[in-house]
C-alpha cells in the first residue's frame, strides 16, 4: 500500500520520540531520534513531549496527550533567560489547554 501524500512513515513518531540507545546507556533520557524529548523534565510538560531546538531559543514543541504543537520563535541572546520565559508560558498553557487523553 502506497503512503498517503504528506502521511508520516509507520513507526516515525515512536522513533523520534523513543531515547536512543546511546543516550539510555548514558542514563540520559533527554534525545530521541533526531529530536529532543522531555524525558528528564526540562519543561513543565509531560514526559511524552518531543521538541526541536533552534539557535536563539527557537522550539518547536509537540504534545501529544493535548493534540498540540507549540513553536516559538524569534531570537535571543541568553539561554536562561528565554527559556524561564518559556516554561512560564507553558505551564499558564498546560492549564489552560486539557488533556485529550
Amino acid at each position: 500500500m502506497r503512503p498517503r501524500l504528506g502521511a508520516l512513515p509507520e513507526g516515525f513518531v515512536q522513533f523520534v520520540s523513543s531515547v536512543a540507545p546511546a543516550w539510555a546507556a548514558d542514563h540520559r533520557p533527554i534525545y530521541g531520534g533526531f529530536f529532543w524529548i522531555n524525558g528528564n523534565m526540562l519543561f513543565p510538560l509531560p514526559k511524552s513531549v518531543y521538541y526541536m531546538h533552534g539557535v536563539g531559543g527557537q522550539y518547536t514543541l509537540i504534545i501529544p496527550s493535548h493534540e498540540l504543537v507549540v513553536v516559538r520563535l524569534g531570537h535571543y541572546r541568553g539561554e536562561a533567560v528565554g527559556t524561564e520565559s518559556l516554561k512560564n508560558a507553558l505551564t499558564l498553557l498546560m492549564r489552560a489547554v486539557p488533556s485529550r487523553y
